[in-house]
């Protein structure tokens, strides 16, 4: 979706991409049509895909038909059907959970409940460079934050950085060795080298490590397992 809605570009700068160097895209719902156009105009020319949206439905349409696509959603806090925070829960149904920015010209006037999503807020009105510069840093996703910090308090090597890292996608320590291009056995050595350094019994212990010290970093308390057991269905196994 967001490939026709956005510009590639002037094709002189460098290009802004993701982590997996796919350029960075952008879901600007904004209803000064002004304010949109100088984001489209000066995003474009760093190489940030842009895909504008003057209300909410038109946002909709576009997380629907191109979640997997969008990086970034900068949502302003007023537009012409509602409020700019009640696409957050729409935001996080999103199979790829997008970075969010709320532009606003009062935190004050923002939802309570908006504040439990994490966005980064910024004052209105806000410069494009201002703007550009909070997308690019917010772009990269706060999953790769997180475990550079597990990883420095727990003295991870390289190699078992990387292997954690797969791990955590849910990756089996076969199809682990064959992104690392070495053997299973490698694999088991480097989990078991990361499990005794965070004081962990095994591989599995240690992902749930990972996740308590994902919520801790983003400020929740993380679940205890009581809780997953008595949210299942009557009747569940």
């Amino acid at each position: 979706m967001c490939e026709r809605h956005c510009p590639s570009g002037d094709g002189n700068s460098a290009l802004a991409a993701t982590g997996n160097g796919r350029p960075i895209c952008v879901l600007l719902v904004e209803a000064d049509s002004q304010v949109a156009s100088d984001v489209v105009r000066d995003f474009g020319r760093d190489g940030i895909a842009v895909a504008p949206a003057c209300t909410l439905a038109e946002a909709k349409i576009i997380l629907r038909q191109g979640a997997t696509q969008v990086d970034v959603a900068i949502l302003a806090s007023r537009l012409p059907d509602g409020r700019g925070e009640s696409l957050l829960p729409e935001i996080e149904a999103c199979p790829r959970q997008p970075a969010v920015i709320i532009t606003s010209s009062s935190a004050l006037e923002l939802e309570a409940e908006a504040f439990e999503y994490r966005p980064v807020i910024i004052p209105k009105p806000a410069s494009t460079a201002s703007l550009l510069r909070v997308v690019r840093r917010v772009a990269a996703g706060y999953a790769r934050p997180m475990i550079r910090r597990f990883v420095r308090r727990f003295g991870l090597s390289r190699r078992e950085t990387e292997a954690l890292a797969l791990l955590a996608q849910g990756l089996s320590a076969r199809e682990i060795g064959h992104r690392l291009a070495c053997s299973e056995k490698t694999i088991y050595f480097h989990l078991a080298n990361i499990s005794k350094k965070t004081n962990c019994h095994d591989y599995r212990e240690v992902v749930g490590r990972l996740f308590a010290f994902a919520c801790q970093s983003l400020g929740r308390t993380p679940p205890e397992h009581a809780a997953f057991v008595d949210a299942r269905p009557s009747g569940g196994a």
